[in-house]
């Protein structure tokens, strides 16, 4: 090796070694749990602002949303709450402790998140805002430094039902179907499932579908993923004065025998809403497409492209 190369090599490493020793010595820097809780004991969640509020509680292992009526919630949100919120760990040196520094971030304002989590008799209430930075800022609820976290809760955990519910409304797979009856204002027909096939009744026509009939496979299709991010409560008059009429019912029984009823109605010029066993607690709102694939006329599903 010449001389230059020698020389080189050795600055090198002199300078790989003082960079590693400096990293040694550098101090780390201390984090701590936003949450100070055993995410294993949670049991409830509350989310709210100034306009708006989601409760969720862990009822038989399961998580709800217990008002204004009861629903599954959405078990993705809560997986991801527990990971990115419950779990997540923030740099202890605050942002701010000045005198004003919750109004300065925003944490008395109208826009502040609460989020408070509780399990058992622990609780832990925190105020989340965000500044449109990439990051949120928050305090504890009668705390006045102000910390900053490496996420965004405000953006994704905010308290809109819609993303905190369950939006499956019923999920059936082809194997679990042993008929689906329709009726509406045009006629009526069933289909009935023998293995892998699939025959058409009514009082006109009695006849197999094609494996490969393109209304029958919408009807299935729509059958294993039925959901909405929409709700209304059916006892409010105009919508419960809809469904004495519906466009469409619609009777779904599986292999085991066991029957759901559908009602599909139409409430206004645009909108068409789903009852399930004549429960007005909940409608479901729906697209006309939703609809339309339960009734169809025979001759479509004839075809062997319909």
């Amino acid at each position: 090796m010449n001389k230059r190369l020698l020389i080189s090599a050795v600055i090198l490493l002199v300078l790989l070694l003082g960079y590693y020793f400096l990293r040694l010595r550098a101090p780390e820097e201390r984090t701590r749990r936003i949450f100070d809780l055993n995410a294993a004991k949670v049991d409830k969640i509350e989310v709210w602002n100034a306009t708006d509020r989601v409760e969720l509680i862990l009822k038989d292992g399961k998580w709800i949303i217990p008002k204004p009526f009861v629903w599954d919630a959405d078990s993705t949100r809560v997986a991801s709450f527990f990971a990115d919120v419950l779990a997540a760990e923030y740099p202890i040196t605050p942002m701010s402790r000045k005198a004003g520094a919750r109004q300065r971030y925003l944490l008395d304002d109208a826009n502040t998140l609460h989020i408070r989590v509780s399990a058992g008799a622990r609780s832990a209430h925190v105020l989340f805002s965000n500044l449109g930075n990439a990051w949120d800022y928050f305090c504890y609820e009668n705390g006045s430094e102000v910390y900053q976290i490496k996420r965004k809760v405000v953006q994704h955990f905010g308290p809109d039902y819609a993303i905190w519910r369950n939006p499956l409304i019923l999920q059936y797979f082809e194997e679990d179907l042993r008929s689906v009856r329709s009726r509406h204002t045009n006629g009526e027909f069933t289909l009935t499932r023998d293995g892998s096939q699939w025959t058409f009744s009514s009082a006109e026509d009695n006849f197999v579908v094609p494996f490969d009939n393109f209304a029958l496979v919408k009807i299935i299709s729509i059958l294993q993923n039925m959901r909405t991010d929409i709700f209304a409560d059916g006892r409010l008059p105009h919508l419960r004065k809809a469904f004495e009429k519906p466009e469409c019912e619609v009777w779904i029984t599986d292999i085991k025998g066991k029957t759901i009823k559908l009602s599909f109605a139409k409430v206004d010029k645009e909108r068409f809403m789903l009852m399930v066993d004549d429960d007005p607690t909940v409608l479901y709102q729906v697209s006309y497409d939703t609809v339309y694939r339960f009734i169809r006329p025979a001759d479509i599903f004839r075809r062997i492209m319909a």
